[in-house]
């Protein structure tokens, strides 16, 4: 059940919708169930507008038909005024009907062209006893005709003899007619002129302040959301990529896609060189959860040295917020705090206590971007150790210490919209090398817990990815036999990672070498790797 604070109107939590695809069905067997949208959440309240914003085929229109019940959702909880009204069948839908109306997209489909105007934006009136008889339906008609801006004597005209801007006033004025709490309004200004789509959208938002309507404005045009919707939610195949302030969306887009949205505004001023500079999001691994790191708020474990400093400062290279940098010992990492003033903060943080993770999540709940650098490497092979107390440290360390961290961070990923969190592993969590062999299993098992972490996050559009380098250029790695990848150079590629939306990089002549070599003849690989024993 969703938690509601009473002035929201309308909440949809994981809702989803599938349809039948009927071209599929065989012949004595149910159609097969296409998924339309799934894992939506929105929350509006009076007087609001929620915007909704995609390309074509991403799902606005099903989402907005599922919100006033004309589909009925197959996944998820919607609630209308505090009621779930997710799976009520039309009779007892019957009675809330007209509190939630819907504007479509094609107003002439939506009128029907034998009946006169005045009989449209009546017949609700007289269907729901909002008017004692027909006479009185008209002449509420005539007034609400006057509201939208239309002249009263345009009642006794047929659909065809108005244009299209007058048509939709027309269809606002029948959605309006029995005083709805909420209005869906379907692409309604996209097929007009820019003149009339100013006019529709004045008189929507006028009509939103005079009757404290819940608006839901659908459209695939962020300069028309960005005139008249307070939030917006930001869909791509059936998707929610990214929600948020208007405000906020336009300046600080944290996803590549909504990027690639705003940059397909049109120009007051055309600019020559717009398609060179345009985000080119469809060559992404991820276009879904493609992030953008100018002005996000970091978190990184193990900045002592290596690979964790050289992050924090191409981080503060790239724009962001804030970046949370951390360390076992904080003076070790006391000077990039004194370099960069205002944008990196200090906390001494040991990811093998739970008590010092719990104490750094609850300081840094507006953490966008984690990445779990800390880890340890005791150089052992797995029989060759005088114990097994080193492989029980690393095992530890490199993979219950990054579990706990994505336990303990999650929530708040979540609660700021999704984000990324980034495990820093090796490639030698897909091969043995017998000279660290207790390394190896640590880091594969932090390799699987990665891939878990990535499916129960996926719907909470968060990016999960395994940064897998060859020998870095680190204490961690002296006995890696070469060549050795220089720590800036991961660190750029984890950043090009999260910008391109990667789940999985291998930064690294020896790392890609590796990985083609698995893939070719992983029984060689192991063969190969085999030599290089402990000792």
């Amino acid at each position: 059940m969703i938690d509601s604070d009473g002035s929201e109107l309308i909440c949809a939590q994981r809702l989803g919708v599938s349809l039948p695809n009927l071209a599929a069905k065989k012949r004595f067997q149910p159609a097969p169930m296409v998924p339309i949208f799934r894992d939506i959440d929105l929350r509006a309240r009076k007087g609001q507008c929620l915007g909704i914003v995609g390309e074509s085929g991403s799902g606005k229109t099903t989402l907005g038909r599922a919100l006033v019940r004309l589909l009925r959702p197959t996944s998820g909880t919607l609630l209308f005024a505090g009621r779930d009204i997710t799976t009520l069948e039309e009779t007892e839908l019957r009675p809330i009907r007209d509190q939630m109306q819907m504007i479509f997209q094609e107003p002439r489909a939506a009128l029907n062209p034998r009946r006169r105007i005045d009989d449209a934006v009546s017949q609700p009136l007289l269907a729901y006893n909002k008017a004692g008889n027909v006479r009185e339906a008209r002449e509420q008609a005539c007034e609400l005709l006057q509201q939208v801006g239309l002249d009263p004597s345009l009642g006794k005209r047929y659909p065809r003899e108005l244009s299209g801007g007058q048509l939709q006033r027309v269809c606002i004025a029948r959605a309006i007619s029995i005083r709805p709490s909420l209005i869906v309004a379907d692409e309604i200004v996209s097929g007009l002129d820019m003149s009339s789509q100013a006019q529709v959208l004045n008189l929507l938002d006028d009509l939103r302040e005079q009757l404290g309507l819940c608006l839901i404005f659908i459209s695939h045009d962020l300069s028309v959301v960005r005139s008249i919707c307070d939030e917006v939610i930001v869909l791509l195949d059936g998707r929610q990529v990214e929600s948020g302030p208007v405000a906020r969306m336009f300046t600080q887009p944290r996803r590549r896609y909504t990027q690639s949205l705003i940059q397909a505004v049109p120009l007051p001023e055309p600019d020559g060189d717009w398609l060179n500079d345009a985000v080119d999001e469809t060559e992404n691994g991820n276009r879904i959860k493609a992030m953008n790191i100018e002005g996000t708020t970091a978190l990184i474990t193990g900045c002592s040295r290596g690979i964790g400093r050289d992050l924090v400062l191409a981080l503060v290279k790239s724009g962001v917020k804030k970046v949370y940098a951390t360390a076992r010992n904080i003076s070790d990492i006391e000077d990039l705090a004194k370099s960069h003033p205002g944008l990196v903060e200090t906390l001494r943080l040991d990811i093998t206590d739970d008590a010092s993770i719990h104490q750094a999540a609850a300081q840094c709940g507006d953490v966008e971007l984690l990445i779990n650098n800390a880890g340890i490497n005791r150089m052992s092979g797995l029989l060759a150790a005088d114990g097994i107390d080193g492989a029980r440290l690393e095992m530890e360390t490199n993979y219950f210490g990054t579990l706990r961290m994505c336990r303990a961070f999650a929530p708040a990923l979540k609660n700021n919209g999704g984000g990324c969190i980034v495990n820093m592993l090796s490639i030698l969590s897909h091969v043995a090398l017998p000279l660290m062999g207790s390394l190896c299993a640590s880091k594969a098992a932090a390799l699987r817990l990665t891939e878990g972490v990535r499916a129960e996050l996926d719907a909470n559009n968060t990016l999960v990815m395994a940064v897998m380098p060859g020998a870095v250029d680190t204490d961690m790695s002296r006995d890696f036999p070469p060549p050795k990848i220089p720590p800036a150079e991961v660190a750029k590629a984890v950043l090009d990672g999260i910008v391109q939306g990667q789940e999985e990089i291998f930064p690294g002549e020896m790392a890609s070498g590796l990985r083609e070599g698995l893939k070719a003849d992983p029984k060689g690989v192991e063969k190969e790797l085999a030599g290089y024993l402990p000792g």
